[in-house]
């Protein structure tokens, strides 16, 4: 896998910043989903697939 550099707007990061601040894991997820999982893929690192498991236990 190849190292990737994610730029994030002014308001992904106060959404980020958020999340921290309050601890909020359902708001996290969604934020890994729906941000940084499409700015990964734009990037042409297609080895995160949802169809293979990564390892790491949950």
């Amino acid at each position: 896998m190849k190292a990737v550099i994610i730029t994030l707007q002014p308001d992904e990061v106060l959404r980020l910043e958020t999340i921290l601040m309050d601890r909020d894991e359902k708001e996290a997820f969604n934020f890994l989903k729906g941000v940084l999982k499409p700015k990964i893929r734009a990037q042409g690192n297609r080895e995160l697939d949802s169809q293979k498991g990564t390892g790491v236990p949950l």
